[in-house]
């Protein structure tokens, strides 16, 4: 294929943009790219805030070098996580964002 298509990045729909800015840059120490007033894209991720009422599945995962680690050091942060579960693929735990989603950390 000569178009040379790449992931940019997934948006998931939010009810409250600011608590999902602080979830994402102090809780998971994401780096802001681009913000509007309902709209904030880190790399290759996105969240926004004009249609709340929008429902999307979308599995977000995120990878570290330790999984233990990482779940230690974003509950102290103030994070809801998940166990740490030994999958076939690695070590995987899920923390819920702002509004009740899981988003996987692997």
């Amino acid at each position: 294929m000569s178009t040379n298509l790449r992931f940019g990045f997934a948006v998931t729909n939010v009810k409250d943009i600011a608590k999902a800015k602080r979830f994402y840059t102090e809780v998971l120490g994401l780096k802001v790219e681009r913000e509007a007033p309902n709209f904030i894209q880190f790399e290759h991720f996105a969240v926004a805030s004009d249609n709340p009422d929008a429902t999307s599945p979308i599995e977000l995962y995120w990878l570290v070098d330790d999984a233990d680690t990482a779940r230690r050091e974003l509950a102290a942060q103030g994070a809801n996580c998940s166990g740490v579960d030994a999958k076939p693929f690695g070590k995987l735990f899920t923390v819920k964002d702002p509004e009740g989603g899981e988003r996987f950390v692997v």
